[in-house]
């Protein structure tokens, strides 16, 4: 299945007259789906029809008389297009149309905020660039976690495996449970000694715990529940990673002991 962006969306639109068609597999991203509503544009589905030419025969030659086409039936009154959805509705694909209270559109955008969440983490994580690059590597994986908790939500398509830092979801379990097994320190809390890039990944996994709850509530997806539980995790053991840095620790590997 292939998600069309919202800069995709508004080319197609405007090549075909204000309708942006969806070839067999291919599925709009939110963003994508809201640009289209609010620019009165029409998702449609199926290849644009080809374009065809007049044979030169059929050309008149100037000066001589043209026949008068014969009368067509007149058409049917068009329906009344319903593309734009009414306030307090959006779209939850590009044919259905729902409650912006949707359980499915809240998960959206809790998905939405923790991505944004990401980012700034991303940039403001180890400034001074004095901390192993494998941080920063995981943190990119997170992101790409979370990218792929939206991609499945919307497809509809089971939550496939990840890692981050190379540790699979079995992994970040177990180092979670017991870090002094793996890392040779025992369990953290949030404290402001421990520095600020532990402080930022603490709020991230925060937000984390917040989609979690939406996933709960909705109880439909035990596939994204579990990912997102794991996810917590993931970014739990980041902390502890980056908080052995922040002390000089080598974390280059993490094995049993």
């Amino acid at each position: 299945m292939q998600y069309i962006t919202e800069e995709e969306a508004k080319q197609r639109a405007e090549q075909c007259g204000g309708n942006c068609r969806l070839a067999p597999g291919e599925r709009l991203t939110p963003a994508a789906a809201e640009f289209l509503r609010a620019n009165n544009y029409t998702a449609v589905e199926g290849e644009p029809h080809p374009i065809t030419f007049e044979p030169a025969s059929s050309i008149p030659v100037p000066g001589t008389p043209v026949a008068a086409e014969p009368e067509k039936p007149a058409a049917a009154p068009a329906a009344a297009c319903c593309c734009k959805p009414c306030a307090g509705r959006t779209y939850l694909d590009a044919n259905t149309q729902v409650q912006k209270s949707h359980p499915r559109i809240e998960l959206r955008g809790r998905l939405d905020t923790l991505i944004a969440a990401t980012v700034v983490v991303q940039t403001q994580f180890d400034l001074k660039n004095r901390l192993p690059v494998m941080l920063k590597a995981g943190l990119n994986d997170i992101k790409n976690w979370i990218w792929q908790l939206l991609a499945s939500e919307i497809s509809g398509e089971a939550m496939p495996a990840v890692t981050v830092c190379g540790m699979s979801c079995d992994m970040l379990h177990a180092v979670a449970l017991d870090p002094q097994k793996y890392l040779g320190q025992g369990h953290i809390v949030p404290d402001a000694s421990l520095g600020a890039n532990v402080a930022f990944l603490n709020w991230l996994r925060a937000q984390v715990r917040e989609v979690e709850v939406t996933l709960a509530k909705m109880g439909d997806r035990e596939d994204l529940m579990e990912s997102c539980n794991r996810l917590s995790t993931a970014v739990y053991v980041l902390m502890c990673l980056t908080a052995l840095a922040e002390q000089g620790k080598d974390i280059t590997r993490v094995t049993s002991k």
